[in-house]
């Protein structure tokens, strides 16, 4: 993944989710789908309810509840540099 990909993930590490723009949501969205293959992990810190986002039944909604809590990106980036040849 190019150095580009990776600098504007970790560019979200604790921003606000609710204060995200369509380009930072796209971002989040492909990482949270497909990151764990490029050593990238990311999750939604919150002061939500955990039984209203338990029954939740899709991404959208459990999305719409941890914007209402003012949730925040967390991004783990595994350093993958001694792994390389």
């Amino acid at each position: 993944m190019s150095d580009m990909k990776i600098d504007a993930i970790k560019a979200l590490n604790g921003k606000i989710f609710a204060m995200l723009d369509d380009g930072d949501v796209q971002t989040f969205n492909f990482h949270r789908q497909r990151g764990r293959k490029f050593g990238v992990s990311v999750s939604l810190v919150s002061a939500a309810p955990p039984e209203e986002v338990v029954r939740t039944r899709s991404h959208q909604e459990c999305d719409e509840i941890m914007r209402r809590a003012n949730s925040t990106v967390a991004v783990t980036v595994e350093n993958r540099s001694s792994n390389r040849r």
